[in-house]
C-alpha cells in the first residue's frame, strides 16, 4: 500500500531532478505541486539566482501566474531534458467509494513551460489499464533522449463497472505493483503498456511487488531503468530499447536495506545509488554493462544516513550527493568518488542541515555565477513550508536561507 496516500507525512518519496547550470540570467523559475485541494495544483515561482531568494510576500510564496490542475493527490514533478515541459505523478484515489476506476486510478499530467516561466496544461494521461485494478503513480523518471517516460506505479484491486473478475480481494486491497511505460512527443503522453515487477521467492501473498521509486541511467551507463519496491527490500533492473520497451536484467531484483524509498544514477560514472527508509542508510552499487547490480569496490558499502531518506540527488557534476531525510527533517550530504563510487560524509559544519518538517522532494539549481555555487530547495510536505540553501561548490556545505511559508501540503519540486 502506498506509504501516506491519507497525507500523513512520511511519503513517498521518488524524485527525479533536472539542473540548468552556469546561466547568465540572474532569475529563473521553481515549480511546486500541492496536494491541498482536489485536484491538485502546480505553480511556478521565481527564484533570484544571485541571493537564493523566491517571490514572497509576509513570509509566504507568491506564484508567477495563475497555479494550474492537476490530478488528485500529485506527487513527483519532473522537467524534460530541454526544461520546455513538466511531468507530475498524480496518486488517485484508490480507496474511493463505488466502481468508476476513472475516479481511482492516478495519472501523469502534463503541462507546457512557457517562455515567461508560466504553465499550460496539455492535459492528463492515465498509465494503460489492467482489468480488475486501478493503476496510482508515486514516481516517475525521464529518459535523457526525452523520449519515454518510466513511472513506478501501485496497484490495487478494484472492479470497475466494465469489469468482469472472478473472485476479486475487496476493493482497495494492494495488488502487484507494474513500471507503466508512456511515450513522449511534444510534451504529449501516449500509455503504451506496463511491465511486472518481478518477485522474489518467498511465502504466498507476502510479497506482493510495492514499488516506491524510479530512476533511468545516464547514458554513459546504458539503457537501465531501476525501480525500488519497499515490500521485498530490493531495486529490480531493466533495460530499454529503442521503442522504450522494457526486459529485465540479468538476476532481475537485488538485494538492499529495509523499505527503499528512493534511487538514483548519478550524471556520470556506472554507478547506483539507494535509500532505505527503514534502515536510515544508503546502498552504493556498480552497474555492470549487461545492467546487474554488484556492491562497489570499496570498503564501505552502506552508508548511514539520516532518519528516514526518500530522495537523493547530486550537483551536475556528480561531486556531492545529498539525501532527504523524511523522518529527521534533515538534509545529509556526502563526497562521492567518481572512480569506485564512495560516498563519504561532508564532516565540516554544513554537511547536515535541518529542513521544514517533513520535507518529502528537493531540487538543485546553479546560481548562475562561476563559482561553482548552486540553491538546493526542499519541498516540506509536513511544515507546509520550503527551505532553501546555498551549496558551496569548493566544500559542498550548506548555508540556511529564511524558510518560507508554501501552499497546503507541498509535494514535488523542479527548477528550470
Amino acid at each position: 500500500m502506498r506509504f501516506g496516500w491519507l497525507r500523513c507525512a512520511l511519503m513517498v518519496g521518488v524524485l527525479a531532478f533536472l539542473v540548468n547550470c552556469g546561466g547568465s540570467s540572474k532569475s529563473t523559475f521553481i515549480y511546486l505541486t500541492s496536494q491541498g485541494s482536489d485536484p491538485g495544483t502546480l505553480s511556478a515561482f521565481s527564484l533570484n539566482l544571485s541571493k537564493g531568494t523566491l517571490n514572497s510576500d509576509n513570509g509566504a510564496l507568491k506564484a508567477t501566474g495563475k497555479s494550474v490542475a492537476t490530478g488528485t493527490q500529485p506527487g513527483p514533478l519532473i522537467l524534460d531534458p530541454t526544461n520546455s515541459f513538466a511531468f507530475v505523478a498524480d496518486f488517485g484515489n484508490p480507496q474511493a467509494a463505488g466502481n468508476d476506476n476513472t475516479k481511482k486510478t492516478g495519472d501523469i499530467a502534463a503541462f507546457s513551460v512557457n517562455k515567461d516561466g508560466s504553465l499550460s496544461s496539455l492535459g492528463l494521461t492515465p498509465p494503460k489499464g489492467i482489468a480488475c485494478e486501478s493503476l496510482n503513480p508515486v514516481g516517475l523518471a525521464i529518459d535523457p533522449s526525452g523520449k519515454f517516460i518510466f513511472v513506478a506505479s501501485q496497484a490495487f484491486s478494484n472492479v470497475d463497472a466494465n469489469d468482469t473478475c472472478s473472485s476479486p480481494p475487496p476493493n482497495g486491497t494492494p495488488a502487484a505493483g507494474v513500471v507503466s511505460i508512456f511515450t513522449v512527443s511534444s510534451g504529449k503522453l501516449t500509455a503504451v503498456g506496463n511491465v511486472a515487477i518481478p518477485v522474489p521467492p518467498g511465502p504466498a501473498g507476502s510479497n506482493t511487488p510495492t514499488p516506491s521509486a524510479i530512476a533511468v541511467t545516464n547514458s554513459a551507463a546504458g539503457n537501465f531503468v531501476y525501480v525500488t519496491d519497499s515490500t521485498n527490500a530490493t531495486v529490480v533492473g531493466f533495460t530499454f530499447d529503442a521503442n522504450g520497451t522494457l526486459t529485465s536484467v540479468p538476476a532481475q531484483f537485488f538485494v538492499v536495506g529495509n523499505t527503499p524509498r528512493a534511487v538514483l544514477c548519478p550524471p556520470a560514472g556506472a554507478f547506483l545509488y539507494v535509500a532505505n527508509a527503514g534502515s536510515d542508510n544508503i546502498y552504493e552499487f556498480t552497474i555492470n554493462p549487461d545492467g546487474s547490480l554488484v556492491a562497489i569496490s570499496a570498503t564501505t558499502t552502506i552508508v548511514p544516513t539520516g532518519v528516514g531518506p526518500i530522495a537523493m540527488l547530486t550537483d551536475p557534476a556528480g561531486k556531492y550527493l545529498y539525501a532527504l531525510n523524511n523522518g529527521g527533517s534533515q538534509i545529509t550530504g556526502y563526497t562521492a568518488n567518481h572512480v569506485t563510487g564512495a560516498l563519504t560524509p561532508i564532516s565540516a559544519n554544513g554537511g547536515t542541515v535541518s529542513t521544514g518538517a517533513n520535507p518529502v522532494a528537493f531540487t538543485i539549481r546553479s546560481d548562475g555565477s562561476t563559482t561553482g555555487n548552486f540553491w538546493i530547495i526542499t519541498s516540506n510536505f509536513g511544515g507546509n513550508s520550503v527551505s532553501t540553501f546555498l551549496l558551496n561548490g569548493p566544500t559542498g556545505t550548506l548555508a540556511a536561507v529564511p524558510q518560507l511559508t508554501a501552499p497546503v501540503a507541498p509535494y514535488g519540486i523542479a527548477a528550470r
